[in-house]
């Protein structure tokens, strides 16, 4: 089955522990591979078919369409907050960013902004430090890594 997100494949496995079931005999159960069942716990669902996960889904007892619901309700809800997320624009030309020099160094001072788009040249808005990943700051630089934000 190809259209199961991560973190269902994660619930199945969660499942499969909590009512004491090995890999093994899930396996035997549904007629399939443990190793086809342990790449699919890890969040490979192509490696069963959608019958071996139908089968796997009643043993477990798990309501596959209702985990799907919910997962596609989550990623929604995911994609509305990263609209309100704060953000930079990582153009050093764009006027939101403040340029300014420490010894031979440019450096740009951010401004954050909401949306997806930058207000002043429509880039599409970093939301995170480029270098790690971490949440955005005021400043020029991630508070966490020490990465420029914008380079110059």
């Amino acid at each position: 089955m190809q259209n199961i997100p991560r973190e269902i494949c994660e619930r199945f496995k969660e499942a499969r522990r909590y009512l004491g079931i090995t890999q093994s005999q899930l396996a035997a159960k549904v007629g399939c591979k443990q190793a086809a069942i342990s790449m699919f716990e890890k969040g490979k669902p192509t490696k069963l078919s959608n019958e071996y996960v139908q089968k796997m889904a009643k043993i477990l007892r798990l309501d596959i369409k209702e985990m799907m619901k919910e997962a596609d309700a989550a990623r929604s809800e995911e994609k509305e907050e990263s609209a309100f997320a704060a953000g930079f624009c990582p153009d050093p030309e764009c006027p939101s960013n403040t340029s300014y020099m420490v010894g031979r160094k440019t450096f740009f001072r951010i401004t954050l902004q909401r949306g997806n788009y930058c207000a002043h040249c429509g880039e599409v808005l970093e939301k995170s430090c480029p270098a790690c990943g971490a949440p955005v700051n005021e400043g020029a630089c991630c508070t966490m890594c020490g990465a420029r934000y914008v380079q110059g």
